[in-house]
């Protein structure tokens, strides 16, 4: 069974449906109320639904604690200096206040990190308690300091095909603590600068398994199976 650790919809009911036909379980990500209630009204029994204001929706999107605490896992949370103009003043309090509730809860969290890995890891320091998946890690800096955190997980995202940094960091990873992710059919897009249609998806996200598996020195059914292993303990 492949794992797509961290999915978006975008809205697009098809990408739901294929990865149900292809039978990927998923965290299907929600950066939005209305982004979740739609993925809540088409997703199976291996897609997992998260909610959690992304960084950049702070300024647009209002905290739904309640819906915070009903999800399995909160996020994607976190800090941008990179992709987004949305003020790390605007950023930080919302990020906090979800960090803080998911670890009052004992909810896993989902990190975005992007230019502000140092601030983040000396969050989540704080709370050591917390199970945290730290989604498409791209920075050469602190990657041991990570990888040391007790309760960490990663998901290695399409850019592992063709950047050399993420590759180094696929293979420093300790396989009980890593994951594959696709990060939603944008994604794909982006990395490998085309279209990419619906029906792609499956064979790109098993050429990422590829990839991890290649870099690590493993079949694809070890990696496989031992992704399988670390998604029944984080949601055990």
């Amino acid at each position: 069974m492949l794992i797509d650790m961290h999915s978006h919809s975008d809205g697009d009911v098809t990408f739901i449906e294929e990865q149900q036909r292809a039978h990927i379980a998923t965290i299907l990500n929600a950066t939005t109320r209305a982004e979740f209630h739609f993925n809540e009204q088409y997703a199976g029994s291996q897609q997992v639904l998260s909610y959690g204001v992304h960084p950049w929706e702070t300024q647009r999107q209002p905290m739904d604690e309640q819906l915070l605490s009903q999800v399995a896992i909160i996020g994607e949370i976190g800090l941008d200096t990179v992709w987004t103009d949305v003020p790390l003043s605007v950023q930080r309090p919302v990020f906090l206040q979800q960090l803080h509730l998911a670890n009052d809860l004992q909810r896993p969290v989902i990190l975005h990190t992007k230019g502000c890995e140092s601030e983040i890891l000396n969050d989540i320091n704080e709370l050591p308690d917390l199970t945290v998946l730290v989604h498409w890690y791209s920075s050469a800096k602190l990657q041991a300091a990570y990888i040391a955190r007790p309760n960490s997980y990663f998901s290695i995202g399409p850019d592992v095909l063709t950047d050399e940094v993420l590759q180094t960091f696929a293979q420093k990873v300790p396989l009980s603590q890593l994951f594959i992710e696709s990060d939603g059919l944008e994604s794909f897009q982006w990395v490998l600068k085309r279209d990419v249609h619906i029906n792609e998806y499956a064979g790109l996200l098993q050429q990422v398994y590829q990839k991890v598996a290649d870099l690590r020195a493993m079949s694809v059914t070890q990696l496989e199976a031992q992704i399988e292993k670390n998604w029944q303990h984080l949601f055990s």
